[in-house]
């Protein structure tokens, strides 16, 4: 199989040729006709659908997100594609956790940091055990982070039309109505939800005006949930108490980003998803869908079926 690829894919097997390009390269790339697979990011497969490439029968996305992939054209053009499925999921999960834990334990905020005198400031700081986590989409990354959590004594719920009961879950609930009668409970929410017609600007000011002013609101889902107006005001205005953020319109995060002024959120600099074993695991389950694709099997992750 002759594949292009956006990333290094060391340990390929001999059934495999692949070259390495960039998403600029790939509209005057010179041998179109011998192209059968692409690996590449949103962006790429993006361009790639509306290009003649004759041969191509297989597409994998090096992201878990497929937002704005042309799923029905690939479709109809008998091409697979599959997504990068759970292999970010842990490092996601415990960015959540790192973030949960600086808010509850105020290091930013803590007097220690700010005076040389030793204070105690125990009206600042909190723990996890005993509060209430409301998970919003229980796939692969929420459930990730629900197993972390409980091991810290916490009460989980979880927000999913979709997805089976999970034993990880106390109250799993199904729609938004149900969802928001619960929210003045939560002392933390926390966003992993896929952009989509459904979830594009769930997290509004009727969404936030829900949640108690303890509440911290967490982020490593897609930024188009958050209507950001909303969020920045009911973080200014206190109504909020805090928030932590991984997601933004614009990376890398600019130093002007609005977000970095307010003191009570910590914005994160969108590396949630990397760390050494993901990358292992994001270039195996790369490597293993190609073979599978180049002998006509199945690959995993499949986000889309031939037409």
């Amino acid at each position: 199989m002759f594949v292009l690829s956006e990333i290094d894919l060391p340990g390929a097997g001999p059934e495999l040729t692949i070259e390495k390009i960039t998403r600029k390269e790939l509209a005057s790339y010179g041998q179109k006709a011998r192209v059968e697979a692409i690996v590449g990011s949103r962006a790429m497969a993006i361009d790639a659908a509306s290009m003649e490439l004759p041969a191509l029968k297989f597409v994998q996305l090096t992201s878990a997100g497929f937002d704005g992939v042309p799923l029905e054209e690939y479709a109809a053009k008998k091409v697979l594609v599959a997504n990068a499925g759970t292999v970010y999921s842990a490092p996601i999960a415990e960015t959540v956790v790192y973030g949960m834990l600086q808010m509850a334990k105020r290091y930013r905020k803590n007097p220690n940091s700010h005076r040389l005198r030793l204070t105690r400031g125990y009206r600042y700081l909190t723990e996890l055990a005993g509060k209430t986590a409301v998970i919003l989409g229980a796939g692969s990354i929420g459930t990730e982070v629900a197993k972390r959590l409980l091991g810290f004594g916490m009460t989980i719920w979880g927000y999913d039309p979709y997805c089976s009961e999970k034993p990880e879950y106390e109250n799993l609930f199904r729609d938004l109505s149900s969802l928001k009668k619960a929210l003045p409970q939560a002392d933390f929410v926390i966003s992993t939800l896929p952009d989509n017609e459904e979830t594009r600007g769930m997290i509004d000011e009727a969404f936030l005006s829900c949640l108690g002013p303890q509440a911290v609101f967490v982020n490593v889902g897609r930024k188009a949930v958050i209507r950001q107006e909303d969020l920045y005001a009911a973080l200014k205005s206190g109504r909020l108490g805090g928030a932590v953020l991984d997601m933004f319109e614009v990376f890398p995060n600019p130093v002007t980003n609005r977000f970095r002024r307010l003191k009570n959120t910590i914005v994160l600099p969108g590396v949630a998803a990397i760390s050494r074993e993901s990358q292992q695991r994001r270039n195996d389950h790369i490597l293993k869908n190609l073979t599978l694709a180049g002998r006509g099997e199945e690959p995993a992750y499949l986000i889309n079926k031939e037409k």
